[in-house]
């Protein structure tokens, strides 16, 4: 499998650091073609980058301009298809990898319809599980892995959009009857909160991460207690402020509701019947 990683860049030190050192935990990682995609940081330059991904297989990539998260992402695509790697692997700079990630990848991806994500969120909801993976209603964009033909056909079939677009990814895949599957342990965690797309607000951790190292045990023992006070602040500000998001979506968009649950009951019944659990 030719893997290519994709680590867009855009400050937050702490986190980039953390995300290489795990992902040189990783055995096979020479294996691999490692891309980081500097959006125009300025916390640091390519000299730095280029410190902290020093392996021949790594190379520093400088945007001209900030492109932001959204279009930097878009862009990484449309460089991946011009490489001869066959399968895109977002790991994004705040992203904690367990030791056994890439093997998995190795192991796994050949299982699937040509997606794999690599993060359990609890943020994007369980329609099925079949015994070995669960099936996402959707997903974002931090920690999947795609061939190049399912991303070739995206593009194709999309207009460049700076918002939203890893649920235009999901809404394309869902309709082309890919399979948005992750393992039940996530492979990765999310360790970063302040991100453009990110905010202590809406922490999105990881279900059923296991440390497999003791790096990893350090770094997830160090971000538990921040994790538990941003939820219990997220609690907070649903219970008591944010009256749009506990109500607005139910009154300002019935019919989007309305269809989601239609589709998300006709995919469950699919999936029941299609790929019966495994014993």
């Amino acid at each position: 499998m030719e893997l290519m990683i994709a680590i867009p860049v855009y400050n937050r030190k702490q986190f980039l650091e953390i995300t290489a050192k795990s992902l040189y935990e990783c055995p096979n990682a020479e294996k691999t073609d490692i891309k980081i995609f500097n959006d125009c940081s300025t916390e640091f330059d390519s000299t730095y980058l280029k410190q902290v991904f020093s392996t021949p297989n790594a190379e520093v990539i400088e945007r001209k301009e900030n492109l932001k998260s959204n279009r930097n992402t878009y862009q990484i695509i449309l460089d991946f298809l011009n490489t001869n790697n066959k399968v895109l692997f977002i790991c994004d700079s705040d992203l904690l990898l367990r030791p056994d990630t890439l093997d998995y990848i190795f192991n796994n991806f050949s299982k699937t319809d040509g997606f794999l994500g690599l993060y359990n969120s609890y943020m994007h909801r369980d329609l099925y599980f079949d015994g070995e993976f669960i099936y996402k209603e959707d997903v974002g964009f931090a920690g999947i892995c795609i061939s190049k033909e399912l991303l070739k056909s995206f593009v194709e079939n999309q207009k460049e959009k700076q918002n939203s677009m890893d649920f235009r990814l999901s809404e394309f895949l869902i309709k082309k009857n890919v399979r948005l599957m992750v393992p039940k342990s996530g492979l990765v965690a999310h360790i970063g909160f302040d991100g453009e797309n990110a905010s202590n607000g809406s922490m999105d951790f990881s279900t059923d991460f296991v440390p497999l190292s003791d790096f990893n045990k350090k770094i997830m023992n160090k971000m538990t207690p921040i994790v538990l006070k941003g939820q219990g602040n997220t609690i907070k500000e649903l219970l008591f402020n944010d009256k749009y998001r506990r109500h607005g979506f139910m009154l300002h968009q019935p019919y989007e509701f309305i269809v989601r649950e239609r589709n998300f009951k006709r995919l469950a019944k699919l999936y029941e019947v299609k790929y019966p659990p495994k014993k």
